[in-house]
């Protein structure tokens, strides 16, 4: 059974209460709900479709404001926040596809020659984990590598991959597809090497084109989880310090024009999407290094690597949701841009911590595709004349 606030006429209120033992809101052809208003107490008033476009606030404690672009915005922030952080600190609902990458991972390094093994996981990624005072999300240690031994960083990240926190394990997945792969080669490289150029394109990689620039102020060390803003209570605490990406990258409005890339801002804008450090090309090459060495096709698998990575990311504050599940969908894990119910594995949907957040965040987990309806009004692309033309 679930509450939900409808608009109405006649109640002086501006709204009923409408429980439905579903858990959802009918959506047909012809009666249909978006997110309309916001209670004093931050919840969401909907409205049937053809009722939501004229507005009456309500007085009093029963005063509401309109869900309009700021709080579409605010609302998917929280959400993807609650979610990131929920993954992180309930490893259980991924353990099936992550262990299986991991477990391949360290029968691969283990059939190597162990000297040989061992010096190039210190060289090419032990820094990444014994960092020397860096703030790496994920990293085991913030020693010097050198000080660990190459014994010591083969025995934490080989232990690691068996025991760490879900942080750690997608950290080194993709440390090893992209640095150790390369050099040690093995039957794995084919397949990650032709997943590149399905899960990214040239303008990920290009400053100029790919949409972000250095925030004007530097990026603090934070335990905050999530992509909220600083100074807001939402997504909790992750167990590193660290920059995130949010906070280190701010949009950059005068980008260079690309065909590619013109097309990926202009369906986020319409859709008043988030922005949080341009597209993950993180969210690539982990699934690369996931499909390559776990072998992961079933559409569960997918769907649970996903969501690690959702919870790494996002949870980690790197990305938002739509910038990770654009690449993934590239993949064939399912995805309604802006919603989330499709794109989720069943080990978290069968679970009540699924089922309270679906509640709490219906008006995006559930209806986050309408929110075209609340975009800010960004130029598309071919009459913004801020951009770039190319040289």
């Amino acid at each position: 059974m679930s509450m939900f606030l409808v608009r109405s006429f006649d109640d002086p209120k501006g709204y009923i209460e409408l429980n439905r033992p579903d858990g959802t809101l009918p959506r047909t052809s012809s009666e249909s709900y978006v997110p309309w208003g916001v209670s004093t107490h931050g919840k969401i008033v909907y409205a049937k479709t053809g009722e939501h476009t004229g507005w009456r606030g309500g007085t009093g404690q029963h005063r509401l404001r309109p869900y309009d672009t700021t709080v579409s915005q605010n609302r998917r922030r929280q959400c993807q926040s609650e979610l990131g952080v929920m993954i992180l600190n309930n490893p259980s609902f991924t353990a099936k596809a992550v262990s299986k990458v991991s477990n391949a991972m360290r029968l691969y390094l283990q059939s190597q020659d162990a000297a040989t093994a061992m010096a190039c996981i210190y060289k090419q990624i032990g820094h990444y984990f014994y960092t020397g005072g860096r703030f790496g999300f994920g990293r085991i240690s913030e020693s010097k590598k050198d000080d660990i031994g190459v014994d010591g960083v083969w025995r934490g990240i080989m232990q690691a991959l068996l025991l760490g926190r879900l942080d750690q394990k997608m950290s080194i997945h993709d440390a090893i597809g992209r640095k150790v792969l390369p050099v040690l080669k093995g039957g794995q490289l084919v397949k990650y090497t032709n997943l590149a150029t399905v899960v990214r394109q040239d303008w990920f990689d290009d400053p100029t084109r790919r949409g972000r620039v250095n925030a004007p102020v530097r990026a603090p060390v934070t335990t905050k989880g999530g992509i909220s803003k600083l100074d807001t209570p939402a997504g909790g605490t992750v167990a590193q310090g660290r920059n995130r990406g949010v906070d280190m990258f701010s949009r950059d409005l005068h980008r260079t024009r690309d065909k590619d890339a013109d097309a990926y801002y202009d369906d986020a804008d319409a859709r008043n999407l988030l922005f949080g450090a341009g597209i993950s090309g993180t969210t690539g090459t982990l699934l690369q290094a996931g499909i390559a060495f776990g072998k992961l096709t079933a559409a569960e698998d997918l769907k649970q690597y996903t969501l690690a990575i959702i919870g790494y990311l996002v949870g980690g504050g790197m990305h938002s949701y739509h910038e990770t599940m654009a690449v993934a969908s590239k993949v064939g894990v399912p995805y309604n841009p802006g919603a989330f119910e499709t794109s989720m594995p069943e080990s978290f949907r069968r679970s009540g911590l699924y089922t309270a957040w679906r509640a709490n965040f219906y008006d995006i987990v559930v209806l986050g595709a309408t929110h075209w309806r609340n975009n800010s009004g960004y130029l598309p692309s071919h009459l913004n004349k801020e951009l770039t033309s190319p040289a």
